[in-house]
């Protein structure tokens, strides 16, 4: 899991690192900030449309080949990254970072529906948002310090980032093993044992069967389940790189996740990580230029650390939108005598959903106002905290309304949100400029709060919407 999740930290840190360069970049290639702002927009609007490519690619040949290839192409735009003289060729080369990178967005998700349980879903998936988020913290921080005290600046940062993924590449190749497998369900686990079992036995396990049928019907206790662990034969994982599906069609494979994004838990989610992302990327991106300018006079490294709050608002987040979330569903389900519906997940919600909106109203004022960058920060951790903690359990509460898609859904989740934040962003340099501060983040406290909201009526008509939802996956199976 580690392995898997180091890969979200490395294209994260890659990406977002970026963002303190700009105004080094802008006199080397005598650039506007428009046209630089292109090197981190361009890559995220590839860091989702990449999913629609690798996702079902993992499908058919497997997540372990898919991860291995995408960690190996991104040290290699990286080396591009690196020895890029022009604009143009650097742009290209971030634009192929932003594809590379985008593998792990849906995929790690897709390995922690393939090894973990329900109740343990919320943390693990925490850990792989904390990690895909942090990074836009400490790639930025980091190279900051890079950035003014290194005369390689930007270029030096690449190094690193190069070598960084070629360490994740080891480590996923020795230890992280094929995970797609099917899992038997319980009645197919129960008839393979009587097939298994001596002829002998027969009478008394016809003898047993109304029994065993009556304790099957009752409800397990969330947090009990169980199994043996299996030693993994590491030597023949590493010598062993595709798993070929022959019952999937890829054309199919491709279609499929497009289709699902009319599911209505995963237009919500799309609405939900999308906007929250737009107001946290629109006020990172625009640090150097806030920052550097009077009245504050940051130097590069002092950009860098006022991301240290948003790591404190990361932190946070994971702790509540993961294995607090973990803790209220599983409350609920004993409340509710061990029954279990997806829509139980959103209750989590009401801790904290204001966090994130709130963090916009405080943004339009200090800003705005220029008014101590210690409120800057402040609302920048807020901001940070909003993009994990109710992206987290938004996923989550889609990974459990459709196990069997999660895969699918996730591609949808993942290339639309970042679609919907790449809109934001690539007028957010000369909306902020034009319209100012307070229009700006008015309009994301307007966003983020209705789709939070939006969980209210998700909860009292989810028979309703499941009925829907199961229209719709009707309809997609229908593809193949």
């Amino acid at each position: 899991m580690l392995a898997v999740s180091l890969s979200n930290f490395v294209s994260n840190f890659a990406g977002a690192g970026f963002s303190v360069a700009t105004p080094v970049l802008q006199a080397q290639f005598q650039k506007t900030p428009s046209e630089v702002n292109a090197l981190l927009t361009f890559n995220f609007l590839l860091l989702g449309l990449g999913n629609l490519v690798w996702v079902p690619l993992a499908s058919k040949l497997g997540k372990r080949f898919v991860m291995l290839s995408s960690m190996a192409l991104l040290s290699f735009s990286l080396l591009w990254t690196a020895k890029a003289t022009t604009f143009n060729s650097l742009l290209a080369a971030r634009c192929v970072t932003g594809f590379a990178s985008a593998a792990g967005e849906s995929i790690v998700p897709g390995v922690v529906s393939d090894i973990f349980f329900l109740h343990e879903r919320a943390t693990m998936m925490a850990v792989y948002v904390v990690m895909t988020s942090g990074a836009t913290a400490v790639g930025p921080l980091v190279a900051s310090f890079m950035v003014g005290y290194l005369p390689g600046t930007w270029v030096d940062f690449s190094w690193l980032c190069m070598a960084l993924a070629f360490f994740c590449f080891l480590c996923m190749f020795f230890f992280y093993p094929e995970s797609n497998f099917i899992r038997l369900r319980e009645t197919q686990i129960q008839a393979r044992r009587i097939h298994d079992a001596p002829h002998d036995e027969a009478a008394k396990d016809e003898t047993t069967s109304n029994h065993q049928e009556t304790s099957a019907e009752k409800p397990t206790e969330q947090g009990v389940q169980h199994l043996d662990h299996i030693d993994i034969d590491w030597p023949k994982v590493w010598t062993s790189l595709v798993h070929y599906d022959n019952s999937l069609k890829l054309s199919i494979a491709i279609l499929r996740p497009i289709a699902f994004v009319a599911l209505p838990p995963v237009l919500w989610a799309i609405l939900i990580y999308g906007s929250a992302l737009a107001a946290q990327i629109i006020l990172l991106f625009a640090f150097p230029s806030l920052l550097m300018a009077p009245p504050y006079l940051f130097s590069p490294d002092g950009v860098g650390l006022i991301q240290i709050a948003a790591l404190i608002g990361f932190i946070a987040a994971c702790f509540s939108g993961g294995l607090i979330s973990d803790i209220i569903v599983t409350r609920l389900i004993r409340r509710n005598k061990n029954e279990f519906f997806p829509e139980q997940r959103l209750v989590s919600l009401i801790p904290a959903f204001w966090v994130g909106p709130l963090g916009c109203i405080i943004t339009a004022v200090v800003c705005s106002q220029q008014l101590s960058w210690v409120g800057i920060a402040f609302a920048f951790a807020m901001l940070s905290y909003g993009t994990v903690f109710s992206p987290n359990i938004a996923i989550t509460y889609v990974a459990d309304s459709f196990p069997m898609y999660s895969s699918e859904c996730l591609v949808a989740i993942n290339a639309c949100k970042n679609l919907v934040a790449f809109l934001f962003l690539y007028v957010a340099t000369e909306w902020v400029s034009s319209r100012g501060w307070v229009q700006v983040y008015m309009i994301m406290f307007m966003v983020t709060m209705v789709a939070s909201l939006l969980a209210v009526p998700i909860y009292y008509l989810r028979h309703s919407l499941t009925g829907a939802s199961h229209r719709v996956i009707t309809r997609i199976n229908r593809l193949g």
